[in-house]
């Protein structure tokens, strides 16, 4: 009995620096900014101290416009449009690709698979200026190809039905890599049998996706859109760097609209209300993926 408390003990003090450093830097940021978000507070006008407001700051975004020139609902509505675009375009694409290149062709890309990695190594703030400069109107090259075959330039981030259209671009430049990374391995790790037995029942190049192929790599698929979708709802660099929420509010998304209360009008009580309401889809969007997961898994 004593040697069991001991090791209990010695388990006890060596998991508590990890406990410490969890309890420091994970568990005290989030309860103080819920204190935060009960709270009106600026850090222009420090002054005027911690005041109460309950949840009029969760309230607030969905009255009016505000500080942001957005309501919470169509900031939403545009992250939607951002991240199920994107999702579709990484996905589509690298399934293309995965398939294209598939198990023949798997050697002979090793050294493009080094080259793929690099857009999702570079710093999200590098990839939003190059991409600035490709969409520049005057002096951009995207409009300097157009000017080859006689095309009017176009105006990427200074017209509203465009800019939006111009930031999921960079995303899926940046991303599409991954999604094509991940669907090749699971592509690789299908059975030969399946494959064979397929071809030995007379199955088409179309039969065999649907009913081979697809099927083995949902999974991979399914993770894919978990990991995706949750780093599209938070993506704040791109948008920062490209289009910096413009023109006018057409791409303020989610998160960059926290970014703008709580570093641009330093309204840090609303902020942090804020990023707790974004909280909401990202947690119904791990839900209903685990939950197809734990299906999946049976």
């Amino acid at each position: 009995m004593e040697k069991n408390v001991k090791k209990k003990k010695i388990g006890w003090i060596m998991v508590l620096p990890s406990l410490i450093i969890f309890l420091a830097l994970g568990l005290f940021p989030l309860i103080y900014s819920a204190y935060l978000s009960l709270h009106s507070y600026s850090l222009l006008d420090v002054a005027r101290g911690f005041n109460f407001v309950g949840l009029n700051n969760f309230i607030k975004p969905f009255r009016g416009a505000g500080l942001l020139g957005i309501t919470f609902l169509k900031s939403l509505s545009i992250t939607t449009i951002f991240v199920t675009v994107s999702l579709a375009l990484e996905i589509g694409l690298g399934l293309l690709a995965a398939i294209l290149i598939g198990r023949e062709r798997a050697r002979d890309v090793r050294g493009l698979k080094t080259l793929l990695f690099l857009p999702m190594l570079l710093p999200a703030v590098v990839v939003g200026y190059t991409w600035s400069f490709l969409y520049q109107r005057q002096y951009g090259f995207l409009n300097y190809l157009l000017s080859l075959v006689h095309l009017p330039p176009l105006r990427w981030l200074t017209r509203p039905s465009m800019a939006l259209g111009s930031l999921i671009i960079a995303n899926v430049w940046e991303w599409t890599p991954f999604s094509f990374l991940v669907l090749l391995a699971a592509i690789l790790s299908l059975p030969k049998e399946y494959l064979e037995a397929a071809d030995i029942d007379g199955a088409g190049g179309w039969q065999k996706f649907i009913y081979v192929v697809l099927p083995g790599i949902k999974r991979a698929i399914l993770i894919i859109l978990l990991i995706r979708g949750i780093e599209l709802i938070k993506t704040v660099d791109l948008v920062y760097s490209i289009t910096y929420g413009g023109p006018g509010v057409s791409t303020r998304t989610l998160t960059f609209g926290a970014y703008m209360l709580g570093f641009k009008h330093f309204e840090i009580g609303e902020a942090a209300a804020y990023a707790y309401l974004i909280l909401i889809p990202i947690n119904i969007l791990v839900l209903i993926f685990l939950n197809v997961l734990r299906e999946e898994g049976r």
